[in-house]
């Protein structure tokens, strides 16, 4: 056993280990932000973007909002090892959730987009309740299966990495958990 390849790490006994409120609200921006972003880009571009009309947006503009994030969000995925779970699916959704609700009060609020229209989206146009709860629904449904392809990814990242550096680049930590528990795997 040699001792060149040993580390000490001297921590305070009484230090509390577990993860920092920074770190954890973090991570939920982080649950938050890759899913919908590719929710954002096929929503708009599917959905939404019609090439005859005349936006008050610059065209480069555009495709910086509704795609350049999404480009971003995929190498920022793609290239940490930041851990993407099942069960944190609950923080897009909350988004998608809270986004809803804001719909709806500005809707009953009296809101008006700059052409003077109740809605925020034509096809989320709450004076017709039926359809928009038919796409909310749907975009529902894309927002999980995009949090999926989320944890596909990143599974796939690992994998990767793993394969390449051949040594665990992300470690499985419980959020509540104390680090101090934790053992080394080499």
């Amino acid at each position: 056993m040699g001792w060149d390849n040993m580390a000490n790490c001297y921590i305070p006994t009484g230090a509390d280990l577990k993860l920092p409120w920074y770190v954890k609200t973090f991570w939920v921006l982080h649950n938050v932000s890759v899913p919908v972003a590719f929710l954002i880009t096929i929503f708009y571009w599917t959905v939404l973007y019609d090439a005859d009309f005349q936006e008050e947006m610059d065209r480069r503009l555009n495709i910086a909002v509704h795609a350049v994030n999404t480009l971003i969000m995929l190498l920022m995925l793609l290239s940490s090892s930041h851990p993407t779970r099942f069960l944190h699916m609950i923080h897009p959704f909350l988004f998608a959730l809270t986004y809803m609700v804001f719909g709806i009060i500005y809707y009953h609020a009296g809101g008006i987009n700059q052409l003077g229209d109740r809605w925020i989206y034509a096809v989320v146009n709450w004076s017709e309740p039926g359809p928009t709860i038919l796409v909310v629904f749907v975009t529902g449904l894309l927002l999980i299966s995009l949090h999926l392809v989320t944890i596909g990814l990143s599974v796939a990242r690992d994998a990767l990495a793993k394969r390449i550096i051949r040594q665990p680049v992300t470690v499985d930590l419980d959020e509540n958990g104390d680090l101090r528990s934790r053992t080394s795997n080499s």
